[in-house]
């Protein structure tokens, strides 16, 4: 929910338009910049409001869940000395005279926790990439919701808890945050959201077997 909130209110150039609707039905256009320069009087409509509020229930409904999985939560540093993670940009600033960056991610810091017999750990938290997307759907700044923990046996020990966690989320949402989810519909209508329980899970072997039957093409060498 953090990114459509942010595709909606900060992307663009300003020229953007969003329709509401008045007491009367009739659709009305506000420019983008308008509703920037007017970001407080924005929030009060009505599916604005249901916006922030579904976006306040994921964050509820995934403590909830990790707290009854006996996961801890940690806060760890946004301003770095280094990048913490590979594979994506940061943002590089001073920091008392010295080479800093936003964290583009909270890993080291849950690998660590971890490390200290922690166990499960998870955060919610900011999280900023200096990727220059070719799309409004950036990366450049998101709450990120991490988790990080042990498993004893195979990792569908993890696959199997966020297969559980998934469905808590989107089942929660449609029963506590029903009518914040009907008042978002009636401005930017959606289909409703199905999620299988329990998720489907396949063994590699099985989606290997899948690709092949669907004609999947390895690009390398031309072969299934």
């Amino acid at each position: 929910m953090q990114r459509v909130e942010n595709q909606a209110a900060e992307g663009g150039d300003g020229k953007d338009a969003v329709e509401e609707k008045s007491e009367k039905g009739k659709a009305i256009n506000v420019n983008q910049d308008v509703r920037l320069d007017n970001r407080i009087i924005d929030l009060r409509v009505p599916a604005n409001q249901a916006i922030m509020r579904i976006q306040s229930g994921v964050c509820q409904l995934y403590r909830e869940f990790m707290y009854s999985k006996d996961f801890v939560e940690i806060h760890s540093p946004k301003l770095l000395g280094g990048s913490s993670e590979g594979g994506a940009n940061v943002f590089k600033l001073k920091y008392f005279g010295k080479d800093a960056c936003l964290a583009q991610s909270p890993q080291l810091y849950k690998q660590m926790a971890l490390c200290g017999d922690l166990q499960r750990v998870f955060e919610i938290g900011p999280v900023f990439r200096a990727e220059n997307s070719f799309t409004n759907r950036h990366l450049c700044e998101f709450t990120g919701l991490d988790m990080e923990m042990e498993f004893k046996n195979h990792y569908f020990e993890v696959l199997d808890l966020i297969g559980e966690l998934m469905p808590y989320i989107f089942n929660g949402l449609k029963t506590r945050f029903a009518r914040e989810l009907s008042i978002v519909d009636a401005q930017y209508p959606f289909e409703e959201f199905v999620c299988n329980t329990p998720c489907l899970k396949l063994h590699f072997k099985e989606g290997i077997a899948l690709l092949n039957e669907a004609g999947y093409v390895d690009s390398k060498d031309g072969t299934p």
